[in-house]
This record gives structure tokens, C-alpha cells and sequence, in this order.
């Protein structure tokens, strides 16, 4: 399917391409006994197949990975099972704009969020690179206008 806007170069440094690619490439064979439980973690709903759960992000960062964001799933992150979508319950260490005091996400951050992990994640199982996936789910978001901005927040 031919992309309906022009990809940006990704000018990161290689390794990160590399790094997402041996894990998009080893998602499939995870073992699906493996599925993290623990109070940083709670289910919200079902969504398009997925499994949305609001996530303590400070502790999956502290104890899981360092690089994870505002959300994730397992074609980007290794401990996360395939049928998961894991959204972070606040902004940490971030560049968004019109953050709450306390730093908490609003319910319109937390579906925008939402839109853009799954999107992904359907991006990158029919193969898309995490660049391209990325981009893509940032344009749908964008689109769905549930929030005005991916990096500005709604009190």
C-alpha cells in the first residue's frame, strides 16, 4: 500500500533502527505464557483487538526499560505481549506541552495515545518499519483531532 504523505528521513543514529528491527523481527516468537502482572499495571478495555491497560510508567522505566514513553506494545517493546497496548498514567520526562501540575494524563491524551499505539502496532505487524509505523500513527492521531496535538495536553 502506498503511503498517502511522504515519510521524513530518519536521522537517527543506525542503531536504533537496528535495535527496533530485531525486535519487530523476534515479536512472533514470544512465549505467550510470559505476560507481566503487578499493581503498576491495570486493565481499562478491550480496543480493536487489544488488550489497553494503563501502566505506572515510572516503575516500567525503573525496572523494564528505560526508553519506554507515553505508551507501548510488543512490536517495540520486548515484555510487552503482542495482544497488549500499555499507556503510561502520566507525562514523565517528556516535551509536551499544557502538562497538569501533578503531571497526570487526561482521558483525551490517554485515547489519543491510545489510537497511536494500535495504529502502530497494526502498522509494524504487516511489516512497516517502527519509523514509518510511527509516522503513520502520529498522521492518524492527528486526524482523529481527539486531542489538538500528540504533544500538547488537554486540562
Amino acid at each position: 500500500m502506498k503511503p498517502k504523505f511522504k515519510f521524513k528521513k530518519d536521522t537517527r543514529d543506525k542503531l536504533w533502527a537496528d535495535l527496533e528491527l530485531s525486535i519487530q523481527k523476534r515479536a512472533t516468537k514470544k512465549d505467550p505464557k510470559f505476560i507481566p502482572k503487578g499493581s503498576w499495571k491495570k486493565f481499562v478495555r478491550n480496543q480493536d483487538g487489544f488488550k489497553v491497560f494503563r501502566v505506572n510508567g515510572e516503575w516500567v522505566r525503573n525496572n523494564l526499560s528505560i526508553i519506554f514513553g507515553h505508551g507501548g506494545h510488543g512490536f517495540v517493546h520486548e515484555f510487552i505481549p503482542l495482544n497488549e497496548i500499555w499507556i503510561d498514567t502520566h507525562h514523565e520526562d517528556c516535551k509536551c506541552k499544557n502538562v497538569r501540575k501533578d503531571r497526570k494524563m487526561s482521558k483525551q491524551y490517554t485515547d489519543s495515545t491510545t489510537l497511536h499505539e494500535i495504529t502502530e502496532c497494526q502498522e509494524m505487524k504487516k511489516g512497516a518499519i517502527f519509523h514509518h509505523a510511527h509516522q503513520t500513527a502520529l498522521q492518524k492521531e492527528i486526524s482523529a483531532g481527539i486531542i489538538p496535538d500528540p504533544y500538547t495536553e488537554m486540562n
